[in-house]
């Protein structure tokens, strides 16, 4: 008898601790899309020696795969990289190119369907004809890729890319996403565009310097945010952030000081659809405060 009790006992305890695991796999999957928006401080690939620029491409890669693999493990759904992430943002005759069926790809792929988790990340892409493009991607966890943006509104990649003229929308765990890289958002017409192709949230990842300070690049987008600003007469979630001049010594897997800065301001912020901030990097004046930072902010997904 003392023994089917224990047997009862340890199935029970085997049961409860199903269900336990069962409720935080469900926590993970509920109503909810888990965004943690990456500030890197990014080497660039854009120098005369294809080896250096290949060097620092991979070097960024591994800073990728360190962050995505921490966020995956806080049950993070979405890890966003700022404006080509992994190029590095500057241009140049003789920089590297890659393509969206290359190696770095591929490893990024991987490196979703391992952790069951989306990626995006910024690419200096040329594809099958030969065109250049300033690229952000989606991969999504079978390590598809269901998202590409290719920017529209060209700065300093002008005469080095070629302009995009689509705004994509495509399903985020549930959630419409549409894309505008940097200064595509600072044209209310490309996210009206994204809004009526049925996007219910806009990701904007940036390299904007505005100043070098954080103040200065929330200032800078301030049209987004408040009651009477875009996104609230929109009508849609936003999440947008930027690259840091600065490594991070709090990050367990510091930046390369190595390279310039850039200037970048850095800068991370979600907006909800009545305009006020759901969260948000702090504003500083100070360009020391131009840091990497990590971001985590759940969206809520549109009920069925």
């Amino acid at each position: 008898m003392k023994k089917i009790r224990v047997v009862v006992v340890l199935a029970c305890f085997a049961a409860a601790l199903a269900t336990l695991c069962a409720q935080a796999g469900d926590r993970k999957q509920s109503g909810v899309l888990k965004m943690a928006l990456v500030n890197m401080r990014c080497l660039t690939s854009a120098s005369a020696d294809p080896k250096a620029n290949d060097a620092n491409i991979q070097a960024n890669l591994k800073r990728h795969f360190h962050f995505i693999d921490k966020l995956a493990g806080d049950g993070v759904d979405f890890v966003g990289f700022p404006e080509l992430s992994v190029n590095g943002y500057a241009f140049s005759k003789t920089m590297t190119w890659l393509r969206l069926d290359g190696p770095e790809i591929a490893a990024l792929k991987k490196k979703a369907i391992e952790k069951k988790i989306y990626i995006s990340v910024g690419v200096a892409e040329i594809d099958a004809d030969g065109k250049r493009w300033n690229t952000q991607i989606v991969i999504d966890p079978q390590g598809r890729i269901i998202g590409i943006h290719r920017k529209i509104y060209l700065t300093k990649e002008k005469g080095f890319t070629e302009a995009g003229t689509l705004h994509n929308v495509f399903d985020v765990k549930g959630i419409k996403m549409g894309i505008a890289i940097c200064a595509d958002g600072s044209d209310r017409k490309n996210l009206e565009a994204l809004v009526k192709n049925g996007a219910q949230l806009i990701y904007g990842p940036h390299a904007n310097t505005t100043g070098g300070t954080t103040a200065g690049w929330y200032k800078f987008r301030s049209a987004w945010s408040g009651p009477n600003g875009w996104i609230a007469e929109l009508k849609v979630y936003a999440a947008l952030h930027n690259h840091a001049a600065l490594a991070n010594p709090d990050l367990s897997m510091p930046a390369p000081d190595k390279g310039p800065s850039g200037g970048w301001a850095s800068g991370v912020w979600f907006i909800g659809p009545d305009g006020k901030t759901l969260a948000q990097m702090p504003a500083s004046t100070q360009k020391t405060d131009s840091r990497e930072f990590v971001l985590i902010q759940s969206i809520p997904l549109p009920m069925r």
